[in-house]
This record gives structure tokens, C-alpha cells and sequence, in this order.
């Protein structure tokens, strides 16, 4: 968002610049005070690295390496003259580099005739605004954003009448609610105002109140604001742009009536914005983004909504709506991003959801939603993300979906989808998919081992039965973390040229609590393997010296509740976590690696002393019978992996 708003006054402040550059006379000269003044400005500070974003630095070179006083200053890169008198009335010098401090004498503030001034993205070192800012009467755009700057915002600002443009985002600077006052009740001009990541702790909300009608864009993201924030600026005839956001102690509700503007702009997420979302909402013809994610609303969703025929971008995820969502969105064409997410939604999903051919993100999930997923979808060509993660949904899941040419992430876990999963007419470029804590029966269809760009595949905790061959899923080479565990009735066999198999990009491999027989040495060769969970399976007699060769990044191991007999060699040169609890291993107790820090090897036949060398384990934690769960334990491991740099998902 910063983006957007900065590409706008960026392309404002240019496009001004350009217009006066093509009038001015090629011979012209600018008045030598002039050039003086930029000149010992320059002398005043350091060029360095640009601190500007890669998103926002549309400027490349240092500007200022163009200033030589053997050359008219008008033509130096960032200055803008007039085409009569040669005076300086623009200057940007934004994402140039400039480091050093803003001193109260510094020569600019002698260029009178200043109209726009543009240092965004430098580095001022922490210095406060100067109060001889109030100096630069005929300013019209002002952007101090993102440089450092720090202290109260000094009075004087609210002197500069002519101001059409302020923008003092991305400082560390605070607002007392006094001159807040004073500037909103001088300048009249204003028409774009930015103050994000400042501080407005300061500032009584209503003291909005006194900016003119003439206000089109109010930015105060992350602002600190507190109190209530007063309705009817909403109702402002001009404004095209408010945002609000992450200000989590702001109290406000949209108007209820009679609400028409042009907006085109409103967010106010992460907020403590409440109550409803009133049907005029539908009258805002003009408006594009409505973000109202992690605020208080409540209520049902009004049918109106389907009138915002040019939104492109709707969130009203993280709130406490809740009834039938109205089906209506048919006719937003336009819409490319919506977010109906952890609400308290019930009744059956919205079917013309699927329909909206500019799409790329939908996500429903954490809601009471029932229904069907549709067999025939007529849009969606753009969708690159699906989540309807933790419904009501049941059914089938439709082959098509796999088949949508933008999608990469689909989430319909926690569901009651059942049935078995479809055939794959045609595989797309899908990169996650989650049909986990489902009731999905049947088999696994072979396509679906043609999805060659999955790297994350969980069809946990369902009815999946068959066998899964090591040949066919080795075909998924991209893959990075498989679970399929709890499927009781699935096995996984090995193919004759296992030898020649393998998963290289694999992480996490899960098979918990299936109908494994053997030990999958065929992920041997997959160097990148962290985590491997087989617990709970029929995996019986000896894992052999040969079987454990490799795994040479193996960090976590389980495989309790099985009826393995003797271990000849621990897999894994680097284990962080070893569960071999509730098996039939016999003899000593076997010898595990240096690095083990969790060592799980209760309810065994084990006899005979403990080893030695487990007093000579650098890191090793515990010796347990199981007083720390599995799922507790392996959040620990996930904690130890994260801050590996081995450790990438």
C-alpha cells in the first residue's frame, strides 16, 4: 500500500516537474543566489547508498553528481526553474542517497519561490524538522517521507497555506494535538495528506474534523491514534483515499445512512471499527479496495455489496459477521482479491464465487459454510489461491480444480468432503495442496502424481486405502513435505528400481498410522530429508546397516508403536529426535548419535546395561517414557529446526 501511495505522489510531483521542464527556454539561466544555495546545500551532506525500497527507487543514479557550478543549475537533475525568471521552484531529490542532518541554516531554505520539494527516502540522521520550513510560503507539495526524522512536528508547518500535498510518513515523529490543530485549521488547500508510522497519540481523532472539503486522499496507517474516530469524514464530497489501518485502539463505525462518496479507497483493518456494514455500502460506486480485516464487525453481510462493480480488492476476514453469505457476486468482474476468512459465516457457499473471471485469491476458510464445491466452473482462470480450509463442505472434490491453469495453492482441509477424489483431466502448476481432516475415501488417482510442481502435499487424517507405489510418487520432485498419514488402509510399496528412486527435494515425509510394511530405503538418497514420522505402522523384524546408510540431514525419526526387533545401525548422522518407544527391540540398548537431544525408547523388550556413551551426548535432554507427547514434542523440534540454516520449507 505504501507503494501505491507513493508511486501516486511520486507521479504527481514528476509529471508537474516534466511539464515545466518541456516550457522552459534551452539558453535560460538560473539566478546565481540560486545556484549558491543548492550548491553549499550539497557541501552540507553525504551521498550514500539510496535507503529507498527496490519497489520505490525509480531513480537511480545519485542526483546531486550533476550539480557543477560550471553549468546552469536549471539543467541539473531534480531542479525545476521557471521559464521567466530562472528562480528554482522544484526540487526532488527523493531516494537519492543524501545522508547527514537538516540544519536550521541550511542555504535551501533561502529559495523563496519553492513550490515542490520532494526528499523522500534519504537519511537525515535522526535530526528534527527545522522550524524555517514555515519559511517556504509558496510550497504546494511538501514529502519528507522515510527519512529519519524525529521529534515533534514544529508549528511552523501549519504556515504553509499554499500546501496542496504533505506527506511526513516514515519518520519517528509525534504530533501535539495543538499544532495538529493549527495545521489542519490553516492549511485549506490540502488535498493529500500522509502521516503513517508517525505518532498521533497525541492527537483527539475529531481535530479531523477540521480538514476542508477539498481533502481527497488521509493516509494515518500505524499511526497510534486513540479515541473515537469521527464518523463523518466519511462524508467528506472529495475523498477518494482513507487509510486507517493497524491503529488497534481507533474506535469507529461506518455511517449507517445516507452515505455517498466518491471513494475509491477505504481500509481500516486492524482497527476497533464496529457494529455493521451498512447497505449504503452499495453506493459507493466508485469504490475499488474495502479492507476491513481484524476489526469488530458483526452482523450479517448486505446484499448491496454486490453494487461495487469496480472493486478489485474485498477483505472482511478476521471479524465476527455471521449468517448466509448473500450470493452476489455475479457481476464483480473486476474483483481479483477476496478474503471472507475467520468469520462466524454459516448456510451454503456463495456458488457465483466461482464464476469471477479476474480472481487470483479466495479464501473462505475458518467460517460454518456448507454446500458442494461445483463440478463445472466457468471462471477462475487467474486463481492462483484457494483456501476454504475448516467448514462444513462435502462432496466430492472436483477433478477441475486441479485443472484451474493459475492455481498453485489449494487448502480444503478440515472439512467433511468424502467420496474419492477425482481423476485429473489436465495438471496445472498447483504447489500446495491440503485435502487434510477430510472423510475422502477410495484410492489415490495416479494423475494426481502428475502434478509436478507440488511441493507440499497433505491428504492426512482421511479413509485413503491402496497402495501408493515408491516409483510413482518419486515422480513429484519438487516435493517437499508429504503427509499422508492416518489413512489406515494405504501402504506404500517399493518398486523393483527403488535403487534408482528418489525424492531430493523432500523435507517432511509422514506416514503415521497407515499400513506401512517396510522401511522406505528408497528416500536414502534424499539429502534433504529433516523429519521422517512412520510411527504407528507394520513395520516389523530388523532395520538393517544397509537400510540405515545416508539420511544425511535427518533431524527427527519416529518410529514408535511398531514391531521392529533390533536396529543394526540408527539411521541418521545428525538426529535431534529419536522415538523408538513401543516396539519389540530386544538386547542392549541401542547406541544413538552424538547430537541426540530426545532419546524415546520406552515400552520395549530392552536388557542389559545402558550404554556408556549416552553420558558422552553433548546436547541430549532426554531419556523419556513418554511424559512429553508426540505432538508437543515435535513442536519443540519445529522450534530447533526453524532456527537451522539447514532448516527451509
Amino acid at each position: 500500500m505504501l507503494y501505491l501511495i507513493l508511486c501516486f505522489l511520486l507521479g504527481f510531483f514528476s509529471s508537474s516537474l516534466l511539464s515545466l521542464s518541456l516550457s522552459l527556454p534551452p539558453t535560460h539561466l538560473c539566478r546565481p543566489e540560486h545556484s549558491s544555495a543548492l550548491l553549499q546545500f550539497k557541501s552540507n551532506l553525504s551521498l550514500s547508498i539510496s535507503n529507498c525500497s527496490q519497489e520505490v527507487h525509480i531513480f537511480s543514479a545519485h542526483k546531486m553528481d550533476s550539480w557543477d557550478e560550471d553549468t546552469d543549475c536549471c539543467k541539473w537533475e531534480g531542479v525545476v526553474c521557471d521559464n521567466r525568471k530562472g528562480n528554482v521552484i522544484g526540487l526532488d531529490l527523493s531516494c537519492s542517497g543524501l545522508s547527514g542532518s537538516l540544519q536550521s541554516n541550511s542555504s535551501f531554505f533561502s529559495l523563496q519561490n519553492l513550490r515542490w520539494l520532494n526528499l523522500a527516502g534519504n537519511y537525515f540522521g535522526n535530526s528534527e524538522i527545522p522550524s524555517e520550513f514555515g519559511k517556504l510560503r509558496s510550497l504546494t507539495y511538501l514529502n519528507l517521507s522515510d527519512t529519519a526524522l524525529t521529534g515533534f512536528v514544529p508549528h511552523e508547518i501549519s504556515l504553509l497555506s499554499e500546501l496542496v500535498s504533505l506527506d511526513l510518513g516514515q519518520n519517528y515523529l509525534l504530533f501535539r494535538d495543538h499544532d495538529f490543530n493549527m495545521l489542519v485549521h490553516n492549511l485549506t488547500k490540502l488535498e493529500n495528506i500522509v502521516l503513517d508510522r508517525m505518532g498521533l497519540s497525541l492527537v483527539v481523532p475529531y481535530s479531523f474534523l477540521n480538514f476542508t472539503v477539498s481533502l481527497k486522499h488521509l493516509s494515518l496507517s500505524y499511526c497510534d491514534l486513540q479515541g473515537n474516530f469521527p464518523t463523518q469524514l466519511f462524508h467528506l464530497p472529495f475523498l477518494q483515499n482513507i487509510i486507517l489501518r493497524n491503529n488497534p485502539n481507533l474506535i469507529g463505525y461506518l455511517p449507517e445512512t445516507n452515505w455517498s462518496s466518491p471513494l475509491s479507497f477505504l481500509d481500516v483493518s486492524g482497527t476497533r471499527f464496529s457494529k455493521g456494514l451498512p447497505g449504503s455500502i452499495g453506493n459507493l460506486k466508485h469504490l475499488k479496495t474495502l479492507n476491513l480485516d481484524s476489526c469488530v464487525f458483526m452482523g450479517s453481510i448486505p446484499s448491496a455489496l454486490g453494487n461495487l462493480t469496480k472493486i478489485t480488492f474485498l477483505d472482511i476476514s478476521g471479524n465476527m459477521f455471521q449468517g448466509q453469505i448473500p450470493d452476489v457476486f455475479g457481476n464483480l468482474n473486476d474483483l481479483s482479491f477476496m478474503d471472507f476468512s475467520s468469520n462466524n459465516f454459516s448456510g451454503l457457499f456463495p456458488s457465483s464465487a466461482f464464476n469471477l473471471t479476474s480472481l487470483t485469491f479466495m479464501d473462505f476458510s475458518s467460517n460454518f459454510l456448507r454446500g458442494t464445491l461445483p463440478n463445472n466452473i466457468s471462471g477462475l482462470s487467474y486463481l492462483r489461491e484457494l483456501h476454504l480450509y475448516a467448514n462444513l463442505l462435502s462432496g466430492r472434490v472436483p477433478g477441475r480444480l486441479f485443472s484451474l491453469p493459475s492455481l498453485e495453492y489449494l487448502n480444503l482441509g478440515f472439512n467433511k468432503l468424502n467420496g474419492p477424489i477425482d481423476t485429473i483431466q489436465e495438471a496445472n502448476l498447483v504447489q500446495l495442496v491440503d485435502l487434510s481432516k477430510n472423510e475422502i475415501q477410495g484410492t489415490i488417482p495416479s494423475s494426481f502424481f502428475d502434478l509436478m510442481n507440488l511441493t507440499i502435499l497433505d491428504l492426512s487424517s482421511n479413509n485413503l486405502s491402496g497402495n501408493i507405489k515408491s516409483c510413482m510418487l518419486v515422480k513429484l520432485k519438487n516435493l517437499r513435505s508429504l503427509n499422508l498419514s492416518f489413512n489406515h488402509l494405504l501402504s506404500l510399496t517399493r518398486c523393483s528400481n527403488d535403487a534408482n528412486s528418489t525424492l531430493p527435494m523432500i523435507i517432511e515425509f509422514h506416514f503415521s498410522s497407515c499400513n506401512i510394511q517396510r522401511f522406505p530405503s528408497f528416500l536414502n538418497a534424499s539429502k534433504s530429508l529433516q523429519v521422517l514420522d512412520l510411527s504407528n505402522n507394520q513395520i516389523h523384524g530388523s532395520i538393517t546397516k544397509w537400510e540405515a546408510e545416508g539420511w544425511e540431514g535427518l533431524a527427527t525419526l519416529n518410529l514408535s508403536m511398531n514391531f521392529i526387533t533390533t536396529v543394526e545401525e540408527i539411521p541418521g548422522k545428525r538426529l535431534y529426535v529419536l522415538d523408538l518407544h513401543s516396539n519389540s527391540l530386544q538386547g542392549p540398548l541401542p547406541t544413538p548419535p552424538q547430537s541426540l537431544a530426545y532419546f524415546l525408547i520406552s515400552n520395549n523388550e530392552l536388557v542389559g546395561e545402558i550404554p556408556s556413551k549416552i553420558c558422552n551426548l553433548s546436547f541430549f535432554l532426554y531419556l523419556t517414557s513418554l511424559r512429553t507427547s508426540w505432538a508437543e514434542l515435535f513442536q519443540i523440534v519445529l522450534g530447533h529446526l526453524a532456527t537451522s540454516s539447514q532448516w527451509m520449507l
